[in-house]
């Protein structure tokens, strides 16, 4: 018989064993073309009969079968319990066991993430090795997500803190108990996927000890030997296995596993004692202080704590997740029971991070406010018109925020304390619409059809930007015959000069971006321009849009727009070709933000994609697959595309990017029109874009209003148990009934809902429906005018429950300036039954110390019944004293907040946990995907935006 032909290494092999144990029964001779001979020494007289060894090889499979178990059949249990041991390392081979930790985690890092998952439920030493930190990172930036590498380093710094040199006393006592140092090296993915490089790794030597010294060759092979209980991988108990290896399979909770690592021999009378001293050290030395140790892994051989990625990664899983399903909690700012916080007007701008959130207003000012609390920090007021936007850096090496406004002045602030720096006077013509900057410039861009660039520092000859800006010199000075001219004979450019105007635009300038190098510029002339702005060239003008472009976003790949025509659109930056278009909103897209998630190889495979894509295309234009009607009406243009691949469908071929503009699975856009929507958009199974979610800002502010109010009624029985009784029965049962039946009701406290259904009755003695007879009410009201409505509204509070019918009531009035007296008349009336009410609840809870416990309910029906006797005349002296500015401010809040209308949206910004968005409104809404989850909480702030 021929050499066996060889086979792929899949973790077996179907050949016949070359390697037989010395223990077994029966020895077969080995065939001469084997190449090999038998690990044992074989005795003459025990050979097989020859007629046997001539006539076995020829036997059939199953022929051969039938033999063997025929003869194992024949064979005591202790003999096949051998035979098992020898044929065990040929059926499953443990690669970990025998290969180095680097070349097992190449081997790993090939896997995904459930592949992942289950080889660490197979046994211990993978366990360990599949929840290796690196490896799980290099899974993190593969699904095209970010991390912030600098907000993890200052975490892993505060959370060792003072921990390092205890816990590096516990690594040397370990290390030195096996009496070697252990080797601490694995490869794996960089944080940039270089997958091609070996990097040192801390985690995988740490925990997958070398062989015991004892083993001879033949356990040592990976296709010989028997493989006896003591051959197993044995695993240290390093500090890193305290947080995890609890719910690992295979761990055992006794701790009878013996260690039979390298050097000193265990103590033959107490086995077990590096064991113990092993949790004692632990015991003693173990950090007390992390509230979550799922978050964090001790690393051994740096002595301190490091992120654990994987549970970083299974904490953005969650968050995608909370995405793709709209599970969410929303918030607003200013928080509902601090109206007097909040802008006086309609909120033009803002941006946030993830610690503060800065907003410009109609009322001329700015207002840093805290994303924890949800409190203003401090108001800006030196603007002499509206604030239209702005941009900020909270990092201290910047502390900066630069501001636009209608009164064409540009001023920039100190972020940490909000000292105005400097006001660039009349930085355009008209009102300023945009400003961007980074490192270098600032660059703005108005009404007057320009962009302006101004330096950031001061430039020398040969800095980028540098140019003598005044041809005519101020200074003459000889130079001789000394050259060539240094740097220093050149004038240096004071910062915050202008050193570039860019002009080419016909109407407004709506928005700029800035990428290195290059300016992207949007206007109302439907064009969008590329510039070198060091060099004030146009590069490129993008005409793709039927209207005035509102909105632009740049990432040097894409440039995504929002028009008046109701669209978004991506176009290919290189090509300038349309990529995507984007098509759901009924109304002008005010504000657009984009993330493609993008992939490390990203760019090379989307260009193969547009490749494929368009051989596709033509393919089926020469098969005659794309009817004539459907063919383009100019070479390179047809209608638009969500990102559909059907050659029927492509909308530009050449381009640089595939349909839809290529990235990864998890690429959002998210826009926001004046049609009062914000889309989230996600592209389906085939990669076209989709309006997977529609949000409206009046839902979200009515339902934050809600949430506040009940975290505000748990806070109170919290801090007083006493008055749970009374919020309980006061408040939670009308408001639990009130929302069901209305859940666009305006954010009233108890009492106003009370009010409602006890003056409900009163209206249903007017007509049969009572909500008929307070509708008719309403409108008798309004028809007779401000006064008229007011006395209205006093005389039947339950009017106050009809926000939504009162509105709409009030825009059928025809004048504009009774419609806004109308609205100023509920918004006031709103604004002292909640302070009546709250007057009134303080006055309760200061008497339930003093009343019965029989007597609580009492007191509560004395909260909702006492407004029930206050009259027109006799609800006014009742109001709490306010001066002049809270009762302005309070009535300019409530206009706005507990008003719902159609609000066009101004501005929106979203990062990895949130969105936030603001509009012709004084609040500011958002939606939280954390959904109130505590451990995504503490997770998110270490995720980048996609």
């Amino acid at each position: 018989m021929a050499g066996f032909a060889p086979q792929p290494d899949e973790g077996y092999s179907e050949d016949p064993l070359t390697a037989l144990s010395a223990s077994a029964s029966f020895f077969i001779k080995p065939r001469e073309d084997s190449g090999t001979s038998s690990a044992s020494s074989i005795r003459p007289g025990d050979e097989f009969p020859l007629w046997l060894m001539q006539h076995i090889s020829g036997l059939s499979t199953s022929r051969k079968t039938e033999l063997a178990m025929a003869l194992l059949n024949d064979l005591p249990t202790t003999v096949i319990s051998q035979i098992v041991n020898n044929l065990y390392p040929r059926l499953y081979i443990d690669f970990v066991r025998y290969l180095p930790p680097e070349v097992c985690l190449k081997i790993l890092g090939y896997l995904d993430p459930v592949a992942l998952i289950n080889v660490a439920r197979c046994c211990r030493a993978w366990y360990d090795l599949a929840l290796d930190r690196k490896l799980w990172q290099g899974l993190y930036y593969m699904e095209g997500w970010k991390a912030r590498d600098e907000e993890i380093a200052t975490a892993e710094r505060e959370v060792s803190g003072t921990l390092s040199s205890s816990h590096g006393a516990l690594r040397r006592a370990q290390s030195q108990d096996d009496g070697h140092a252990h080797k601490k090296r694995a490869i794996s993915l960089s944080p940039n996927l270089d997958a091609d490089m070996d990097m040192m790794m801390v985690d995988a030597g740490s925990s997958v000890k070398q062989e015991p010294a004892g083993l001879d060759l033949a356990e040592t092979s990976i296709f010989g030997g028997p493989r006896g209980p003591t051959g197993k991988a044995c695993v240290s108990r390093q500090p890193s296995d305290v947080d995890m290896r609890s719910a690992g399979p295979g761990s055992s909770s006794k701790g009878k596993a013996i260690d039979k690592g390298k050097g000193r021999a265990l103590s033959p009378g107490f086995p077990e004692s590096a064991h113990f001293r092993d949790r004692f050290l632990q015991t003693i030395l173990a950090p007390r202080c992390l509230d979550k140790p799922t978050l964090w892994l001790w690393d051994g051989s740096s002595g301190r704590f490091k992120i654990n990625w994987k549970h970083l990664y299974t904490m953005r899983r969650r968050l995608e997740s909370n995405w793709e399903k709209a599970k969410y909690t929303n918030f607003q700012f200013p928080k509902p029971e601090h109206p007097e916080e909040g802008h006086k007007e309609c909120v033009y701008t803002l941006q946030f991070d993830s610690q503060y959130l800065v907003t410009g207003s109609r009322d001329r000012t700015l207002k840093v406010w805290d994303m924890k609390t949800r409190r203003c920090l401090r108001t800006l007021a030196k603007h002499r018109g509206s604030v239209l936007c702005l941009q900020f850096d909270s990092d201290p090496d910047e502390d900066i925020i630069v501001s636009g406004s209608s009164d064409s002045d540009v001023i920039i602030w100190k972020f940490s304390t909000g000292e105005e720096l400097l006001t660039l006077r009349l930085a355009h013509r008209e009102s300023v619409l945009n400003v961007k900057f980074d490192k270098r410039i600032l660059v703005t861009c108005s009404k007057d059809r320009t962009i302006k660039i101004f330096n950031r520092k001061p430039l020398r000859h040969g800095d980028l930007g540098y140019s003598q800006t005044d041809p005519v010199p101020r200074n003459v000075r000889d130079y001789g015959y000394n050259l060539p001219l240094s740097p220093s004979d050149f004038p240096e450019i004071p910062a915050w000069t202008m050193i570039g105007c860019l002009e080419g635009h016909s109407a407004a300038v709506n928005a700029v971006q800035i990428h290195e190098r290059e300016v992207v510029s949007a206007s109302g002339d439907r064009h969008i321009k590329v510039w070198d702005w060091p060099t004030q060239v146009c590069t490129r003008t993008i005409i793709g849009h039927n209207k005035g472009i509102a909105c632009v976003q740049y990432d040097g790949r894409r440039i995504v727009s929002g028009s008046s025509d109701h669209e978004v659109k991506v176009f290919d930056r290189q090509t300038g070709l349309e990529v995507a278009n984007l098509r759901s909103h009924s109304a002008l897209v005010r504000t657009v933000q984009a993330g493609f998630g993008d992939l490390p190889y990203s760019i090379e495979d989307d260009f193969a994609e547009a490749k494929k894509v368009d051989q596709e295309y033509f393919k089926a234009l020469e098969s005659g697959l794309i009817p004539e009607r459907d063919r383009r009406p100019r070479s390179g243009r047809r209608t638009g595309n969500a990102g559909s691949r059907r050659p029927q469908d492509i909308c530009a071929y050449g381009a640089k990017l595939p349909p839809g503009g290529g990235g990864g699975k998890y690429g959002r856009i998210v826009s926001g029109s004046y049609d009062a929507s914000i889309i989230i958009w996600r592209r389906d199974s085939e990669g076209v874009w989709k309006d997977q979610h529609h949000f409206k800002q009046e839902e979200a502010s009515s339902a934050a209003r809600r949430q506040d109010g009940l975290q505000n009624g748990l806070a109170t029985i919290a801090a007083d148990p006493s008055a749970s009784m009374l919020f309980h029965g006061a408040g939670a049962a009308s408001a639990s009934h009130a929302v069901a039946n209305q859940p666009t009701l305006p954010p009233l406290s108890t009492l106003t809902m009370q009010l409602s259904q006890v003056e409900a009755s009163r209206t249903s003695m007017l007509e049969p429906n009572s909500f008929q007879g307070v509708h008719q009410v309403i409108d008798e009201a309004i028809q007779g005018g401000q006064q008229t409505f007011a006395r209205a509204i006093a005389a039947y509070p339950a009017i106050l429950s009809h926000r939504s019918y009162v509105e709409v009531s009030v825009d059928r009035v025809q004048s504009p300036l009774i419609r806004s007296q109308l609205r100023q008349t509920f918004s006031g009336a709103l604004i002292r039954a909640q302070f009546e009410q709250a007057r009134l609840r303080r006055e309760a809870l200061r008497n339930t110390e003093a009343l019965a416990p029989a007597s609580a309910s009492t007191a509560a029906d004395h909260v909702a019944a006492g407004p029930r006797n206050l009259g027109p005349a006799a609800l006014a002296p009742s109001l709490p004293t306010l001066t002049p500015a809270q009762l302005a401010a309070a009535e300019a809040h409530q206009a706005h907040a507990h008003v719902p209308q159609a609000a066009n949206m101004q501005q929106l910004q979203y990062d990895a946990r949130r969105i936030i968005c603001c509009s012709q409104r004084s609040v500011i809404v958002g939606w939280d995907f954390c959904n109130g989850d505590p451990e995504l909480e503490e997770a998110s702030r270490f995720f980048g935006h996609i």
